[in-house]
């Protein structure tokens, strides 16, 4: 409950500024200055015929991009438009001047649309997206918390993980190779929070589509701890599970602590022959902090090289 009440807060403050005079400040000055753009950063345009809807996706290319014929490692990252600045400045540092871990493509998967409308185009498509089953309690909690931040009569969804992942799968997937320089065996999935939760959906049900998995602090205690039993039955039909995954939380997610030491010990107990697993619990860290540390040490983890220079 602590960890729902968190990811529900922050909802609220996002909407609350959205409505405030001070967001309309922001878009005033929006219209006189020119906007900041990150360096190698494409914003593009996909239709879903599988959800019928647009996406916007963020592409950040590595700096040898266009001075190097070869192709890249790819991260495909959920909810960037809190996490998309933080991982690009993060793949940076690791890649130059020294190399910790190789250039990257990343690929922000978002919502479109400007000031407060692409905030609850961002809260509504998270919440229907990254949720593997229907859950009306969650609805019903978001939909009032909307209501209070001043976006009422909004209809609120859950458990559209399967056709988000069949868009990933079908749709991203071609678009991207089509268009970037990428190494289809070198893709890694990077989920926070319900992101988080989406990633061990997808591990448990189609761990090929990625070969590499970042789940920080997981929502695993939605629907009643419904990711056991996706974990359960996986190792009841499965005798391997070929994946390299780095799961974290902050030691202050005391919940989410407690569940993903018991699933790193599940996993564990199934001796996979080809699953590398690593846990961190970040010391004196909460649900919202734990995020810059917990993507620097597992982007090490995940991509490190052997053959460091530092």
């Amino acid at each position: 409950m602590t960890n729902r009440i968190l990811k529900v807060g922050f909802i609220v403050f996002i909407f609350s500024i959205s409505h405030s005079q001070s967001f309309s400040q922001i878009d005033q000055l929006a219209e006189n200055y020119p906007e900041l753009i990150h360096e190698r950063t494409e914003v593009r345009t996909l239709h879903s015929n599988t959800l019928e809807q647009d996406y916007e996706i963020l592409i950040s290319l590595p700096k040898s991009y266009y001075i190097k014929d070869t192709i890249y490692p790819v991260i495909f990252l959920l909810d960037p438009y809190r996490s998309f600045s933080i991982v690009k400045g993060y793949t940076d540092v690791l890649t130059s001047p020294y190399t910790y871990i190789p250039e990257v493509i990343i690929v922000g998967i978002g919502y479109g649309g400007n000031g407060p409308e692409a905030m609850l185009n961002w809260a509504l498509g998270r919440t229907r997206d990254l949720t593997p089953v229907k859950s009306a309690e969650t609805e019903d909690i978001y939909r009032k918390r909307l209501a209070d931040a001043g976006a009422p009569n909004v209809e609120v969804q859950t458990g559209g993980a399967a056709l988000f992942l069949d868009f990933i799968k079908k749709e991203l997937f071609p678009f991207i190779e089509t268009n970037y320089r990428i190494d289809k065996n070198e893709r890694m999935l990077s989920g926070y929070s319900f992101g988080g939760l989406f990633a061990m959906y997808a591990l448990f049900y189609e761990p090929g589509l990625f070969s590499k998995y970042f789940i920080g602090s997981p929502s695993i205690h939605f629907k009643d701890g419904i990711t056991f039993d996706y974990e359960l039955n996986y190792a009841s039909n499965h005798s391997d599970l070929e994946a390299d995954v780095f799961i974290s939380a902050g030691e202050l997610e005391e919940m989410t602590s407690q569940n993903i030491k018991k699933m790193v010990e599940l996993l564990s107990s199934r001796n996979y022959e080809n699953l590398i697993l690593k846990m961190v619990i970040f010391e004196n860290e909460g649900h919202v902090t734990c995020y810059p540390a917990a993507m620097s040490r597992g982007l090490v983890e995940l991509f490190s090289n052997e053959d460091d220079e530092n």
